[in-house]
Parts: structure tokens; sequence; C-alpha cells
């Protein structure tokens, strides 16, 4: 690919941002609480593989989670990434189906100096709002109230990461990464209170907005060994390489603007009319907390045959405050194992069946939120196929597949229980871009 169709792809890509930034990402019941479900932040190869990457060095994928490997970056990679999600929840006496497509990434690679310095820049969703229910409901003064709720937005992510590595020996070799991540988003929260045997009773409407926009960095590194062995002809070869990767996400207080408007009104949720306003809070200066978050993983693989990998996240959210006397805020903590088999890598020959990736991956992670003092707890299993496509002058172009099935929360004390698909596309360029041919 030539330098002016790139840089067309690339002002494409700008274009759309906007899109990135105010799609709908969820429609969770849970995420009206604390900072909304947060997302993965990965890309369609770490999906397949159960969210795996701390200890994932790739030469052909973006990994951010851990930027010390931004380094093996050895073409110019760009890759975007399409989800969709169908949403079951259940609440043991009913039911509701919602689905949403969203882009869940766009990112950028390219390396400075080859296989020491890689640098990627990229969007992102990082957390998701998005709630429609009503709930009805008896008050012991009152009787009846109706509660309608909606609620949508999110933070998005910008970041610009940077990984660099150096040989320790002829087999082993140390890195380093920083990831420079701007926040930025809408939170926006519609609550309605219709009090139903009040015949001149006064209704309550509730508006709630916040908007943050503010930097944090996150640091990562890796070890990398490589196991050799000699071939039947005494040649040294590469048989199997270890990877060891461990990161940190610093605490930040994010900067942000609170807006509240609280109105009552007279008659129906839909055609009623404003009487007084109660609470009128404009632009007031806050904070959204984000906590350390610290993970460790590992992957072992034969190159270019097959790999499996393991990743620990934990972070504590038990600062956060909310106005909700039923939510608790705790310490998260996440596992999640993946692996990977291609066949017969390099034989451009035979079938084509065996030059796709095939990947599994499971995860399992207790959310950072507490309903009635119960867990909210969630796991995944996810299947996907690596697709390399024909080769075309310098670039490797390849579609990832994914797919996954979990489940959150439970059916007790008033919880509902949500089951979940998740289908990933990841379209991913590599290519020889911005580099000068050249000619005989």
């Amino acid at each position: 690919m030539n330098r002016y169709k790139a840089l067309t792809l690339l002002l494409v890509c700008f274009f759309i941002v906007d899109n990135v930034s105010a799609q709908t990402t969820t429609n969770s019941i849970y995420s009206k609480y604390g900072v909304g479900i947060i997302r993965p932040q990965s890309f369609s190869q770490n999906f397949a593989l159960g969210g795996v990457a701390l200890g994932l060095k790739s030469n052909r994928n973006i990994n951010i989670l851990n930027p010390a490997s931004l380094s093996a970056i050895d073409l110019t990679t760009f890759e975007a990434g399409f989800n969709h999600n169908a949403l079951w929840m259940n609440d043991g006496n009913q039911s509701q189906y919602t689905n949403n497509p969203y882009i869940s990434s766009l990112a950028i690679a390219f390396p400075v100096i080859n296989k020491k310095w890689g640098m990627s820049l990229g969007l992102m969703p990082a957390t998701s709002i998005g709630y429609d229910y009503t709930d009805v409901f008896q008050d012991p003064i009152v009787g009846s109230v109706t509660s309608l709720n909606k609620g949508n937005g999110g933070l998005n992510k910008f970041y610009f990461g940077n990984g660099f590595s150096a040989n320790i020996d002829s087999t082993s070799s140390i890195g380093v990464g920083i990831n420079g991540n701007f926040y930025f988003g809408k939170a926006s929260y519609d609550q309605k209170l219709v009090y139903g045997n009040l015949a001149n009773g006064l209704n309550i409407w509730d508006l709630k907005e916040t908007n943050t926009a503010d930097y944090a960095f996150d640091f990562g590194t890796q070890y990398q060994k490589e196991i050799m062995k000699r071939d039947s002809t005494g040649k040294t070869e590469k048989a199997y390489v270890f990877t060891f990767g461990g990161m940190v996400s610093l605490a930040r207080n994010l900067n942000a603007h609170y807006n509240q408007l609280t109105r009552t009104f007279i008659g129906s949720a839909d055609f009623g009319t404003i009487k007084d306003t109660v609470i009128n809070i404009d632009n007031k200066k806050t904070t959204l907390e984000m906590p350390l978050e610290f993970g460790v993983g590992f992957s072992f693989e034969k190159p270019n045959v097959w790999l499996v990998a393991l990743d620990y996240r934990t972070s504590d959210w038990s600062g956060l405050s909310g106005s909700n006397p039923i939510v608790t805020f705790n310490k998260t903590q996440s596992i999640a194992a993946g692996f990977q088999l291609v066949p017969n890598y390099s034989n451009y020959s035979g079938s084509y069946f065996n030059r796709i990736a095939y990947r599994i991956g499971l995860r399992y992670s207790n959310s950072y939120i507490s309903v009635n003092d119960i867990d909210l707890n969630e796991y995944g299993i996810t299947f996907g196929l690596g697709l390399p496509l024909r080769r075309t002058g310098t670039s490797f172009p390849t579609i990832n597949l994914g797919i996954e099935y979990g489940k959150r929360g439970q059916q007790t004390n008033g919880m509902i229980e949500e089951s979940f698909v998740n289908f990933n596309v990841g379209i991913i360029i590599n290519d020889k871009w911005f580099q000068k041919r050249k000619y005989n």
C-alpha cells in the first residue's frame, strides 16, 4: 500500500472518531452503577484468547495492555475492531433481549527502530453506560411508585503508547513500555418518579450529567527467553519462546464537571407539566476515581505453531463513592487463559485451513460492584479464528473472528442475571507504509 492510500485510510478513520465516542456499547442494567461496565481495552487476537495480553509479544498484532510488547512491531500495522453484543436479562419472572453493534477499537502501530522501539496510537471505549428500564414498587407512605430510568454514555480512551526492548544476550531480552491515555466522555442519567396514588402529588424528574476529560498513564514490562535446539543437521534454531509480562496502571482522579437538574412535575411521565426546580447544579468541578491496577501474565509458545497464555489482574475500587445504599464497590480480581494453534503456518501450497489460527479462551472475574452485599461475578468462554488473506505486494492482511458466551450476576435477592453473546471482527493490515521503496 503506498503512502497516499495509507493517508486516505487514516483520514477516513479520523472522520469516524465522532461515531466511536458517541456510540452506545452496552445495555446492561448494571452499567447504572459506578463508572459503568469496564471495557477490556484490547484487540481482536486478545478477545478470542479470553482477554490474555500481558505475556503476549507479536510483530503483527497490536497489544496495548502491555505497551512493552510494541517494540516487536516490524511493519506498520492498522487494526479496526467491531463488536456486536447480544444480551438477555432475567430476574426469574421475566426476561428481556437487547443487542447493539459498535466499533470496539481503532489503532495504528509502527516500528521506529526495528525490534527495539515501537509506537502506537488509537481510540477505544473504556467504560460503558446504557440502560433503559421501568420499576414499580410500593412506598409505605405514598403507595405505588413508578420509577423510569435511562442512562447512556461512558468514557473513551485515546492512547499514545511506546515500547522499548534491549537484548540481555543472544537468546533473551527485556522490554519496557508506557501508555499516555486521554480519557474523555459524558455520562447521562435520567430518572422520573411518578406517584400513582397521589391525585395532586408532585412527581420528580432528576437529570444528572458528568463530563470527564483528563489524562492517566500505565506502564508495562516484559522479559522474553528463546529456548534453542539443534536440528538434524546440527544447526541451532529457535524451538520455544517464553515471555513474562507485568503492567501497572497508576491511580488517578480524573477531572470532571457535574451538572444536576431536579424538578417537580404533575401529570404523566410523557406529558407532564413542570412546576418547580428543586436542585440546579451547573458545571461543578468534581473528580472521577480510577484506581491503581496491577497485572502479571506469561505465554509459552512454539513460534507459528501453538501458544498458551495466562493473565492475572487486580484493582481496588473500594474508594469509589456512590449514592445508592444497596451498592458497594470492592477490590476486583480477574484471571484469563488462552490457547492458539496454527497447524502449518508457512505451507502456502497446502490446505488453507492449515494456515488458520484457531483460538480458545476462558476468563473469570469478580466485578468491582456488589449489589445487596452480593458480588457481581462474571465469566466468559471464547472461540476465534485468525484468517490470513492473500498477500498483495508488501501488505499482509488478516481478519480475526471471535465469539464469546458469558454470564454476569445471578437471580438472587432481587438481582438480575445477564447472559451475553459477543461477536468480534478485527481487520488487520500489516504493510510498509510511509517507507521509501528502492528501485534498481
